[in-house]
């Protein structure tokens, strides 16, 4: 966020302009690093405070205000504004309060109630008339503002593969499996996910974007509305050809009365700090109906499938979209977990679990704890072995189970455990399990600790001779250039490290490692070859706290 110099700079001319104005009693909501605070002591303001809910952070902003020679000019309050009173933390209420708490949602970060509150009990009370007096030069002390001025909401339908497969099953002819019949789609606990759309490169809109809301943060009486679910709302129809994945949601930020600045995926700004909130389906669709509302500070997308004739609710999250069914085929639905759905959309994986079972010649029973069994089901359908898998959720079981029946598997050779239940299953401790898969990985590419912590236990329960798979596994690395993990690692903007003293103090923080990176998506240059660094056996890892490796890489591009 600090390294979005072009969204710095805009809040520094829309935080003097409103200072030179007159308003020079400021709150700093969400202060963060005090960056807010430091422009509003710079333009003029004579009377500021910050507030911040993180102990780190209001620690950090006060280094960088007694950095900056700006200490005495600021009074940092670690607390959220929504606590916040007067006399006790506020001597008096403020002409101006300036915030940054966006998310790429706009809302997320309860910034609805975060401005009725304080419209309600540390401004002073807004102008209707607010441009007009400026204009005029007429007297404003009495009044107050916000800063954002507000901003305007904006949706349009994607197509975008790479992200479809984190939703649901992208293809149901896959390895020779029967998924015809069953629908998988990621169970996800919030209302979107975020994605930065301006690097990811198979993201295709299918319509021009529609604004859907228009928020006023210096009229209390709309946030209100808003708030309370009064608002009307909107109702707009997309027409494309194709599918569409997922609703796409930015914004654009008016701060005063002349900037804007955009989270838009279409944005120049390529160091814009927000992403997109992505309100996902759980099928794609032809065609839809789009229905906006704001209900509790939260943004709610309800949708019609324009295509589906016998869909009847027109109150349904777009998260939980049901499409059209063709009367000739049932198809049933469940919500397992997103590991589950990028599981089984890796068609490398599908490959390997189809062909490994062919490499043994006897399986009676296999014990096989990745998101979705299918090299146990493998096991099942070539060698008539005994299955038994984990997982989470009784949906996730109950699909399991539609599954084997849809393929004309024998279901009592599938046992199914809930991951909740597997400590009781390894206490058994008998050797019961001719191979064990287990599942060492997170799909962020972490390796998964309490599934290593589970090796001892799972190696007495093999058979003689008995296989724990992954047997080993190789760690590859690569030197690259690339200036995306330098922007997101740490503060780089020249502005923060020599105008003005904050870089220094946040860089404390700063990250050695990004984990869950499509290299797709990111523009690198490799500056050596492809090396193996690491090699660890399955059956050492948890015996092992650490394991260090030195390996020596050759530059072979400057």
């Amino acid at each position: 966020m600090l390294n979005d110099s072009h969204r710095n700079e805009a809040y520094r001319e829309a935080i003097l302009k409103k200072v030179q104005q007159g308003f020079t009693s400021v709150l700093d909501i969400g202060t963060g690093t005090g960056l807010l605070s430091l422009y509003a002591v710079t333009s003029g303001a004579q009377d500021v405070h910050a507030c911040d809910y993180s102990p780190t952070m209001c620690s950090i902003a006060r280094d960088v205000l007694q950095a900056n020679k700006m200490a005495d000019s600021v009074t940092v309050i670690n607390k959220l504004s929504n606590i916040l009173n007067i006399p006790e933390d506020l001597p008096h209420r403020k002409s101006l309060v300036v915030t940054e708490t966006m998310d790429a949602g706009l809302l997320g970060e309860h910034l609805l109630q975060t401005l009725l509150h304080a419209w309600d009990q540390l401004l002073m009370p807004p102008c209707p008339q607010l441009l007009s007096l400026l204009e005029a030069g007429a007297p404003i002390s009495q009044y107050g503002v916000v800063v954002p001025f507000g901003a305007r909401l904006w949706a349009a339908p994607l197509r975008c593969p790479s992200v479809a497969r984190r939703y649901y099953l992208t293809d149901a002819d896959r390895c020779d499996w029967n998924f015809r019949n069953i629908w998988l789609f990621s169970d996800f606990s919030e209302p979107y996910d975020t994605e930065n759309l301006r690097v990811v490169k198979d993201c295709k809109f299918l319509s021009d974007p529609v604004e859907v809301f228009t928020f006023d943060f210096n009229s209390p009486s709309q946030l209100k509305d808003y708030f309370e679910g009064k608002n009307d709302g909107k109702c707009v129809s997309f027409q494309y050809d194709g599918k569409s994945d997922a609703v796409a949601v930015w914004f654009d930020l008016m701060l005063d009365e002349d900037i804007t600045i955009s989270s838009s995926p279409h944005s120049i700004e390529t160091q814009c700090c927000w992403d997109q909130a992505i309100f996902r389906f759980k099928k794609p669709q032809e065609s839809i109906k789009l229905s906006a509302k704001c209900v509790g500070g939260k943004l709610v997308f309800d949708i019609i499938s324009e295509a589906a004739k016998n869909f009847k609710s027109s109150d349904e999250n777009l998260s939980n979209l049901q499409s059209s069914l063709s009367s000739a085929s049932i198809v049933s639905d469940f919500a397992v977990s997103s590991e589950m759905v990028c599981f089984l959309n890796n068609k490398q994986l599908q490959d390997l679990f189809r062909e490994l079972p062919k490499n043994f010649n006897i399986i009676n029973s296999v014990l096989d704890l990745s998101p979705f069994p299918l090299f146990g089901l493998k096991c099942l359908q070539l060698k008539g072995a005994n299955l038994v898998c984990v997982l989470n959720s009784d949906q996730e079981i109950a699909a399991l189970k539609e599954f084997v029946k849809d393929n004309n598997l024998h279901p009592e050779k599938v046992k199914c455990v809930k991951k909740s239940d597997l400590d009781d299953l390894l206490s058994e401790n008998c050797e019961q399990f001719d191979i064990i898969v287990n599942n060492i990985f997170e799909l962020n590419g972490e390796l998964k600790e309490s599934n290593i912590c589970q090796i001892p236990r799972l190696t007495k329960m093999l058979r003689p001779g008995g296989v724990l798979s992954p047997v080993h596994f190789t760690v590859r690395c690569q030197l690259v250039d690339c200036e995306w993990t330098v922007q997101t690692s740490r503060v780089v903007n020249e502005e923060l490290t020599q105008r003005y003293r904050i870089a220094e103090f946040i860089n404390v923080y700063q990250v050695s490692q990004q984990i869950d990176i499509d290299l797709k998506n990111v523009n690198y240059t490799p500056v050596s070859e492809e090396i193996d660094c690491l090699r660890l056996l399955s059956s050492e890892m948890a015996a092992e706290s650490s394991r260090s490796e030195m390996v020596e890489v050759t530059v072979v591009k400057d």
